[in-house]
């Protein structure tokens, strides 16, 4: 079984018994499909529905499930549901909502079609012959990534022209440019559409279209639901291939070619946009990228300056950028010139402003760019997985965030001691100083997982010195971050480690008090009763663990 059917498999399960913790950690497996059915044609929401979860069927809904009343799952689905309270939220769940909320990918790359925000780059018109009046300012880099005939065009007989007169038929090419931009809602059988999609090497939309021909309301609705998923998914893979090419056309100059010995450099100071010559700069405005600003990072590993061809369109699903490039000291100084026409006027790019990436290295800079553009990343080194969790912290990527965290989750599964163990050696960083990483970057899914190893090897960190005095500093340390603590505070990890020894021993509260009544059962001598009387008495030994480690610092929690 692949690493993917068992993800799958094992999040039906969590939504059929609903398990929401479990729920919430599988959703965020990188190119899980959360739309897919089993053999029985069950989705997850389909289980959460009929099987009652509240919880699980609102946060399936918020991260991208999809239930649309038009087609046989989605009728299943509302109809099956176990109580009124879960149907009528799946029948006033928008779908247009849905997709803001499930699909930042998707929702920005629509929103640049008609761009409100002044910052997304239009470099390209599109006139039609006979709708003269209608005018689509678009993106070069966006039409190449998703289109090769784009693609050669504009490395050839676009290329040094502002305003491209097409004959198409408006209507279809409105419904090519939908699809490239991801606006696309309803389609509808149109022969010209398909000839169009062919040439344009959209070989995804028109096998949709395609398959619409001489079909009913239903199966055209289906169709409609299948194919919009399918185009999102085909946009994310162009978009991953023109990043990769994108990060190919990158320019290094070593320390060793400027003019200052290497121990002289303070790597901080540095100001990238003082090293690149107009060859180079030349170089990247040429580039097949078809760049409008250029992202630096100062490379402390390969002792190098890197220097990357980008958008601004999309560094911009950064909030980070978004307010750098609306700042005044930005702004001022990186007018581009413009092309002026009869229906307003767009960028002439002829040279581009360069950026620097507080970054010290390249290698992860690349998957920060890899995810800006694609939305995922295929392959996240655990190594470099800290130092890009500090960059998307830093960047405001709070799903990159979440994606750093699963990466090192789910390489330790079993919480066991020799994955507590074996975590310094191969993520850079002991359990402990994860848990400060995650204070640090507001990272709750990496401090839960950390905290729940610790609790899950208590008695062996306890009879450890070195571990033993590393978990005190740390519950010090977790004392101290609650501002004017007073003696009767809690403290948040003694109390996230409290909770995670009562899921270890089956504790139904928070102490042994709260294990449920055995009452005769223990008296009967049964292999039930003995296992449960030992995991009490386990849980009591590591709870008086705990306060020990609470008396030695002279805390009250």
């Amino acid at each position: 079984m692949s690493e993917e059917t068992k993800v799958f498999k094992d999040l039906l399960i969590a939504c059929r018994v609903g398990d929401l913790d479990t729920v919430d950690t599988l959703l965020s497996t990188p190119n899980l499909n959360i739309n897919q059915t089993d053999e029985w044609n069950y989705s997850p929401l389909i289980l959460a529905s009929i099987c009652g979860h509240v919880q699980v069927v609102s946060l399936l809904l918020t991260r991208g499930a999809v239930c649309d009343r038009d087609t046989f799952e989605g009728e299943r689905c509302i109809y099956g549901a176990l109580n009124d309270e879960i149907k009528n939220m799946l029948l006033s769940f928008d779908i247009s909502k849905k997709i803001d909320v499930s699909q930042p990918f998707a929702s920005h790359l629509a929103s640049m079609l008609r761009p409100i925000n002044p910052l997304i780059v239009d470099d390209i018109i599109f006139k039609l012959k006979d709708e003269p009046d209608e005018v689509y300012k678009l993106n070069r880099f966006l039409l190449a990534g998703r289109s090769p005939y784009c693609f050669d065009k504009l490395n050839d007989e676009w290329k040094d022209r502002n305003i491209i007169e097409l004959p198409d038929n408006p209507s279809v090419f409105k419904q090519i440019i939908d699809y490239i931009y991801l606006k696309s809602d309803k389609l509808t059988y149109d022969t010209e559409l398909i000839e169009s999609a062919k040439l344009w090497g959209l070989d995804i939309l028109g096998e949709s279209i395609e398959k619409l021909k001489n079909k009913e309301f239903k199966e055209r609705s289906k169709i409609n639901h299948d194919s919009l998923i399918q185009f999102i998914e085909k946009a994310r893979s162009d978009m991953n291939v023109f990043v990769n090419t994108m990060i190919d056309n990158k320019i290094i100059i070593k320390m060793e070619e400027l003019d200052f010995e290497e121990d002289e450099i303070e790597f901080d100071d540095l100001k990238p946009q003082d090293y690149l010559n107009n060859l180079q700069m030349l170089q990247l405005l040429n580039s097949d990228s078809f760049p409008d600003i250029i992202l630096s990072v100062v490379d402390v590993v390969t002792n190098s300056i890197v220097y990357y061809p980008c958008h601004r369109a999309m560094l911009l699903r950064s909030e980070y950028f978004d307010t750098m490039f609306n700042s005044e000291i930005f702004s001022s100084n990186n007018d581009f010139p413009t092309v002026k026409f009869d229906e307003g006027e767009i960028a002439n790019i002829k040279e581009l402003s360069i950026i620097k990436l507080n970054c010290t290295n390249s290698e992860v800079a690349e998957l920060i760019l890899t995810f800006i553009y694609h939305d995922d990343i295929t392959y996240l080194p655990l190594r470099l997985t800290i130092d890009l969790l500090f960059i998307a912290d830093e960047l405001l990527l709070d799903r990159l965030k979440t994606l750093c965290a699963v990466n090192i989750t789910s390489k330790f599964k079993d919480f066991s001691w020799d994955e507590f163990l074996n975590m310094e050696e191969k993520v850079g960083y002991d359990c402990f100083d994860l848990i400060r990483i995650s204070w640090q970057t507001r990272c709750d899914k990496l401090e839960q997982y950390s905290t729940k190893l610790i609790a899950y090897n208590l008695e062996k960190i306890f009879n450890s010195p070195k571990n033993n005095d590393l978990l005190k500093e740390l519950i010090n340390e977790s004392a101290s971050r609650i501002k004017e603590r007073q003696n009767t505070d809690t403290i948040e990890l003694v109390d996230d480690i409290r909770y995670y020894l009562s899921k270890k021993y089956g504790v139904s509260g928070e102490s042994s008090s709260d294990f449920l009544d055995l009452g005769d059962i223990w008296t009967k001598g049964t292999e039930d009763s003995k296992v449960m009387k030992n995991a009490m008495l386990s849980y009591e030994r590591d709870i008086e663990m705990v306060d020990h480690f609470l008396d030695q610092l002279d805390l009250d929690a």
